[in-house]
């Protein structure tokens, strides 16, 4: 396997940009329920600002994921862009500096030493499945280990962050030289994980490898979520682990302590005389500590759109 050196940029980014891909999905079959929205919300506040919240699926495969008329409709009427990171504009020689400076452990040490035995346990099968020495890992970071892994499973089954919905809506704003805003950094987002404390970087370790459901079952749920504009099943998908006491801290970390800074973003946002597009992870939309919820209860009217609607 690659040494953390060489990881190619979408590696290096598909740590938070997976909409909960590296969570556990709930081990239920899912059902969609088509509520005949899209995963767009339009965010009105009361001194008249609009902005348009769209919930992306970040991985996927070529032509799988459709834009709806509504989020056409949205993007064109937007005057900027805003996303978690862009993609496009990131220095892949400094994200792999960073990431060697960031995920590996100091001579000596070993990523054995520092797991749980339950955990080590999980890693090790996770590396037999995927053909992966172990002691390959050895000399990384709990964080690192597992985004090496999550990554190496889902490319292996067809699904790259390239053809995500945030990544279709960069690639327009930046062909049409609308603005492209970021909500935060590919720097900031590896110093998150690297300064999550070692206890927490295990048990975000394990969350991730305990799930029973491959990555084509994973995404297909999620992207069946995402057409069907089912919010409240997508919430289900990848926020259920968050009911279990153990790993209600993972999704703190990962999830809702970021939903309370991009919704105050965001609020800034609405502030400005310009329409934005917000493009994040559907995982932080959702739920009743996702971002629709956190600015209804700021007085914000959000609203759900359907797929066939024109905004006005």
């Amino acid at each position: 396997m690659k040494r953390p050196s060489s990881l190619p940029l979408s590696l290096l980014l598909v740590a938070l940009l997976g909409a909960g891909c590296a969570s556990t999905p709930a081990a239920r079959k899912y059902v969609p329920v088509d509520s005949g929205n899209a995963f767009l919300w339009e965010v009105k506040d009361p001194r008249g600002g609009t902005a348009y919240l769209v919930g992306s699926i970040h991985m996927g495969k070529a032509g799988a994921l459709t834009l709806p008329s509504s989020m056409e409709s949205a993007f064109s009427k937007a005057q900027v862009l805003a996303v978690e990171v862009d993609t496009t504009r990131t220095d892949p020689t400094a994200m792999q500096k960073l990431v060697r400076e960031l995920g590996t452990l100091p001579e000596g040490q070993s990523l054995s030493q520092r797991l749980d035995p339950s955990t080590r346990d999980l890693l090790s099968r996770a590396a037999t499945r995927l053909g992966v020495q172990a002691q390959g890992l050895e000399r990384l970071r709990p964080w690192l280990a597992g985004l090496v892994l999550n990554n190496l499973e889902f490319e292996a089954a067809g699904y790259k962050q390239g053809h995500g919905v945030d990544r279709a809506f960069l690639d327009r704003a930046h062909e049409a030289k609308k603005q492209v805003m970021e909500l935060e950094t590919a720097d900031g987002q590896l110093r998150m994980l690297a300064g999550t404390p070692d206890t927490l970087q295990d048990l975000m370790l394990r969350d991730q490898l305990r799930r029973e459901q491959g990555p084509g079952e994973i995404v297909e749920a999620l992207t069946s979520a995402w057409r069907a504009g089912d919010a409240e099943g997508m919430a289900g998908l990848l926020l259920e682990g968050a009911k279990d006491e153990t790993y209600r801290p993972v999704y703190e970390r990962v999830f809702f302590e970021r939903n309370v800074q991009m919704a105050d973003r965001l609020e800034a946002l609405l502030g400005e005389p310009r329409v934005h597009l917000v493009v994040v992870g559907a995982g932080h939309v959702v739920g009743a500590e996702g971002i629709v919820a956190l600015l209804q209860k700021k007085g914000h009217t959000v609203r759900q759109l359907p797929r066939d609607a024109s905004v006005e």
